[in-house]
């Protein structure tokens, strides 16, 4: 994993992990959902590259 993927999945575990300890797990869904996106998007521009 390049620092790039490296870097985009620690901010969404710290934003996951704020959102557990708040009880909301409707963010925890959203920043799944995002996460998933742009990891798919970043990787499918590092392949056609």
């Amino acid at each position: 994993m390049d620092t790039t993927m490296t870097a985009l999945h620690e901010h969404y575990v710290r934003q996951v992990n704020v959102a557990v300890a708040e009880d909301r797990m409707d963010l925890v869904q959203e920043f799944y959902e995002q996460y998933f996106e742009e990891a798919l998007r970043r990787l499918l521009e590092t392949s056609a590259a």
